[in-house]
């Protein structure tokens, strides 16, 4: 069971880093001065949004359920 769900886990966080490349070659793009798209790479958002999600699961799954409730 252990090993399934690591594989999936894995699957997942595979899936996820795909998604936020594709986010921040989308994000990445700025408008120059001259009213053109330029690539304005080199950006770290992949970076902040894997760690926006660990954040989000970290808080989710150590606080217990009643306490977001309330």
């Amino acid at each position: 069971m252990i090993i399934v769900q690591t594989v999936l886990f894995s699957m997942l966080i595979i899936q996820l880093n795909k998604m936020t490349e594709t986010i921040a070659a989308v994000g990445s793009m700025i408008a120059t001065k001259d009213g053109d798209l330029a690539w304005g790479g080199g950006l770290p958002t992949t970076d902040y949004v894997l760690f926006g999600i660990l954040i989000f699961l970290g808080v989710v799954l150590l606080i217990p359920e009643g306490k977001i409730k309330q």
